[in-house]
């Protein structure tokens, strides 16, 4: 079967006169967060679980029985300290070495199905399908990604990746499918899109949305059908492609290798308020050596550094916040380096008498390893030779035996000031001692 292709608008559309050869599905983790950890603690399963965010402050993963205890999304968990009691909720701090861990096991297990993937979240891919029966080959990607992890997922099946979207919420809103949702056929599609509100499409905000109800366009349905050149003029190409994706024509592509990042930002609010500059300068190599080990992960190098240090603008206490930008001689992946012009900053930004909340630091600039312009009256090659040769062993060291096995003396050993997580899970998969063991 051919596609017809024609341009229209300065986007090349394409449309095919049958059923399409291959079909979009998204596969989504089942409340991902609760999931993972209920892999490795089975007395979890059936019962209502939050996860906390970092310095366990607000709820950012439920459970379907939390859900159903009308536990909101986002809200700040003392707000139901009486209700985790009287339900004997689970109360979880966010445990973010495993859920990455358990990402990268879903993503590579999927791998396996097509080779054509984007991961569009930690808990989120798309991916092509083009076997005869479709719906069969989602449930069998279920079904082996549940044997090999232990995560379960909803999958939605269309023609474009915006449909696949819509029938991914299909999927988890209705129990009857059984977590996969197609709308391969034009039927069903149609049915969807009537009782589909134009606020839960993918790629609508509230500004766009408020706007199409005022012009009396509530439904999917009723957006798609709206002619194209009042979408573009109103809407923009951007809202055109979103109508033809929902009218079936594929719009969007899949990212095979997502894009290295343009800035790397690493920070954390402190357990307690940090007076001590020691403490300040000990939290900011941290987040630099986490920062840096994301930078090489990408083949990366920063040519400059944002710092900034801030205290609580919501407590009584007097407000202060700074920032300032460092430039590097030249662009460096090197930890020890980062780390130093990072303390720099801090030492800049200090004020005595401040009780401090919070510092970070954004690694900008960013250029590629192999691809960048050198000092020329840089002489010290055989030292970035050594640099690289050190930090290139580290590396290795901590994938292979664990992430912070190695790590620098900046960054301290007790580290007060660190984010509280009180009822932080082990890190099953990632570290020899936290590794799970079963008594018969």
């Amino acid at each position: 079967m051919l596609p017809l292709i024609f341009k229209y608008g300065g986007l090349l559309l394409m449309s095919f006169t049958g059923r399409s050869e291959f079909m979009y599905a998204l596969v989504d983790c089942n409340n991902f967060y609760v999931s993972c950890e209920r892999v490795f603690n089975p007395r979890l399963i059936g019962k209502p679980v939050v996860v906390l965010s970092s310095n366990d402050g607000c709820i950012i993963a439920r459970s379907k029985e939390a859900k159903f205890l009308g536990i909101l999304m986002g809200a700040p968990a003392f707000e139901y300290r009486d209700l985790f009691r009287k339900y004997d909720v689970k109360v979880l701090s966010s445990n973010y070495t495993l859920y990455g861990d358990m990402s990268h096991r879903v993503m590579r297990t999927l791998q396996q199905f097509s080779p054509e993937i984007d991961i569009y979240s930690i808990d989120e891919a798309f991916l092509k399908v083009d076997t005869v029966d479709k719906e069969a080959y989602c449930r069998e990607i279920q079904r082996i990604i549940l044997q090999h992890t232990g995560i379960p997922t909803s999958i939605g099946l269309a023609p474009t990746m915006t449909l696949a979207k819509i029938a991914n919420d299909m999927a988890k809103r209705y129990s009857a499918c059984h977590n996969v949702f197609s709308m391969e056929a034009f039927e069903v599609r149609e049915k969807v899109l009537c009782q589909l509100s134009i606020d839960e499409i993918w790629g609508i905000g509230k500004k766009i949305s408020s706007y199409l109800h005022r012009q009396n366009i509530h439904t999917a349905s009723e957006f798609k059908n709206s002619e194209d050149l009042w979408i573009k003029k109103n809407l923009s190409v951007t809202g055109l492609r979103i109508a033809w994706e929902l009218r079936g024509v594929s719009c969007l592509s899949l990212k095979e290798a997502p894009a290295s990042k343009k800035s790397i930002t690493c920070s954390r609010s402190f357990s307690k308020a940090v007076s001590d500059l020691n403490e300040l300068l000990e939290a900011i190599s941290t987040y630099a050596s986490t920062a840096a080990e994301k930078l090489r992960k990408q083949q990366s190098r920063v040519s400059f550094i944002d710092v900034f240090l801030m205290t609580n603008k919501h407590h009584h206490s007097p407000y202060y916040y700074n920032n300032m930008q460092i430039t590097l001689p030249q662009p460096s992946d090197y930890t020890p380096k980062i780390i130093t012009y990072a303390k720099e900053g801090v030492r800049h930004l200090f004020r005595e008498g401040f009780l401090y909340k919070k510092t970070g630091l954004t690694l900008g600039g960013l250029v590629s390893k192999g691809d960048y312009q050198l000092d020329l009256f840089e002489e010290n090659h055989f030292s970035n030779k050594k640099e690289q040769t050190l930090i290139n062993l580290i590396d290795q060291l901590n994938h292979q035996y664990g992430r912070r096995v190695i790590k620098m003396a900046a960054e301290g050993i007790k580290q007060p000031w660190k984010a509280r997580q009180e009822n932080c899970s082990p890190r099953y998969t990632t570290c020899w001692q936290d590794i799970l063991t079963i008594q018969i």
